[in-house]
């Protein structure tokens, strides 16, 4: 009989044990793995927006918390414009408000010559004309949540805009996005001459050289910083807040884990002390034996890491049915998501069931027989 047959035989000569162990196990493991995807799926959803916008880069204010709270002068635009790299610029204006008197969307103020309008995949309708006001372009998602279409009338802050068309962006964040022009939005929300930040198209052909210049330029005209869209999510302070508590809750969640199983295999080794003292007594050595025991917990703990990716993956496709969250959220848990939380939880596993194996082996055989 090998160590890994005896380990099996052992988990299941108490089965309902076994399978509660494993499964708080899961659950565990299933919780760290959601909260993950969320903090992920933020970050990769919101990158995945700004970049079908057309943009190289975006600018930010450099002390903003997160990406709607930031306040910069529109004229900025005008002198970024004319460094040497950039091909076009465009101020836009993010913010969550009111629609329809009762719903909160996500709005995007675009100057009405924008090139952000021009790559826009038009599903119904066009994008604003140079000199319109008060017109509505909406994702086919807030389309069909608001059960809106071209030329019906939007409701917008009090203020009454016209849908002139939807547009079918692929990410779930611009899908669930209202785009009006940057004036309408600016007077509407008493922010005159102000946006959140700028997108950049960059020149063809650029140096890595250029384009760090170009960003320290960016840097130097005040308050800014400019960021590739991929890397937008790295300064967002609250992003790095909930990865943050994500993180902690993932390793209480663990932990918890690892508990259930050293209270398990603490409670089997008290039930087979007679057992372990024949098994030393007839040769087994101390190493094999301890051996057989931390196996029992990794069996456990990858069992529970299986059932924990089922779990997770539930979890996280059930955020889609939150109204907030999965309508500008897409969830898709990859490889290196997960990688880091199974193996932690292997590991916590296996140091669970340390103890309980020096434990039983901390007895002469002799001495084992006369306890038991």
């Amino acid at each position: 009989m090998n160590l890994a047959t005896l380990a099996l035989r052992n988990l299941q000569r108490r089965p309902m044990r076994t399978t509660i162990v494993t499964l708080s196990v899961g659950l565990a493991v299933g919780s760290a793995l959601a909260l993950v995807a969320l903090s992920g799926s933020i970050e990769r959803s919101t990158a995945e927006g700004v970049d079908e916008h057309g943009a190289d880069m975006t600018i930010m204010q450099r002390d903003a918390s997160d990406l709607f709270s930031g306040a910069l002068p529109e004229e900025n635009g005008k002198a970024i414009a004319k460094l040497k790299g950039v091909e076009a610029i465009a101020g836009d204006l993010v913010m969550f408000a009111p629609v329809e008197h009762d719903r909160q969307k996500l709005m995007f103020g675009w100057p009405n010559d924008s090139f952000s309008w021009a790559t826009m995949p038009m599903r119904a309708g066009r994008p604003p004309t140079r000199d319109e006001s008060h017109v509505a372009v909406l994702g086919l998602g807030a389309a069909e949540q608001l059960h809106k279409g071209v030329g019906d009338d939007l409701d917008i802050m009090d203020e009454r805009f016209r849908v002139i068309g939807v547009a079918d962006y692929v990410s779930a964040l611009n899908r669930s996005t209202i785009f009006v022009p940057l004036r309408d939005l600016q007077e509407a929300s008493f922010r005159q001459g102000q946006v959140t930040g700028f997108h950049m198209k960059l020149e063809p052909g650029l140096s890595e050289s250029e384009v760090e210049t170009l960003k320290a330029e960016i840097a130097g005209l005040g308050r800014m910083f400019a960021a590739p869209t991929d890397e937008l999510m790295r300064n967002d302070r609250n992003l790095a807040v909930l990865k943050a508590v994500s993180r902690s809750v993932s390793w209480i969640a663990l932990t918890m884990g690892a508990l259930s199983v050293l209270n398990a295999l603490l409670m089997a080794i008290q039930e087979r002390t007679r057992e372990i003292g024949i098994m030393m007594a007839i040769g087994w050595s101390r190493r094999d034996t301890m051996a057989s025991i931390v196996l029992e917990g990794a069996l456990i703990g990858s069992i529970g890491c299986a059932l924990g990716v089922v779990f997770g993956y539930a979890a996280s496709f059930l955020f889609s049915s939150v109204p907030m969250i999965g309508d500008y959220l897409s969830f898709h848990p990859t490889v290196a998501m997960l990688l880091p939380t199974l193996t932690a939880s292997v590991a916590l596993c296996v140091l669970g069931s340390l103890y309980p194996a020096w434990r039983a082996t901390s007895l002469s055989p002799s001495e084992a027989l006369r306890r038991a």
